[in-house]
C-alpha cells in the first residue's frame, strides 16, 4: 500500500468518526425519536402475536384489550421511559407464554404491572 493511500484512508476514517460523533451528540435524540415509533410498533406486534397463540378464554380477550389500551397511552412518554416500560411488560408477559394458558393470577400480575406504570405517571 502506498503512503498516499494509507494517509487517505486514515484521514477518511477520522473524518467519518468525527461526523458520526457529531451527529450522535447533537442529533442523537432526534434519531432515537424517529425510530421510537418503529420500536414500539414492533414490540406491540410481537406481544399481540404471542397473545394470539394463547388458549382462548375470557382472560385472553381482556388481556388483548388491556394491552391495546397500554400501547395507545404510552406514546406521550420520552423514548427511554417508553422502552423501559415495554421491556418490563414484555418480561412479565413472557412468564405467561411458557404454558400457553392465562389464568386470573397471571392476568392480575400483568394488570398490576400496568397499574404500577399508571401510578408513576400520576406522581
Amino acid at each position: 500500500m502506498r503512503k498516499g493511500c494509507f494517509l487517505t484512508v486514515i484521514v477518511g476514517l477520522t473524518l467519518t468518526l468525527i461526523i458520526v460523533f457529531y451527529i450522535i451528540n447533537f442529533h442523537g435524540e432526534d434519531l432515537l425519536e424517529a425510530g421510537k415509533d418503529k420500536l414500539v410498533e414492533f414490540a406491540q406486534e410481537s406481544i399481540e402475536n404471542d397473545i394470539s397463540k394463547l388458549e382462548d378464554n375470557k382472560y385472553v380477550d381482556s388481556l388483548k384489550i388491556v394491552i391495546g389500551d397500554y400501547f395507545s397511552n404510552i406514546e406521550h412518554l420520552d423514548v427511554a421511559e417508553e422502552l423501559k416500560r415495554i421491556e418490563e411488560l414484555s418480561d412479565g408477559i413472557e412468564v405467561i407464554f411458557l404454558d400457553s394458558k392465562i389464568d386470573s393470577v397471571e392476568f392480575d400480575f400483568i394488570t398490576n404491572i400496568l397499574v404500577k406504570h399508571g401510578q408513576r405517571e400520576e406522581n
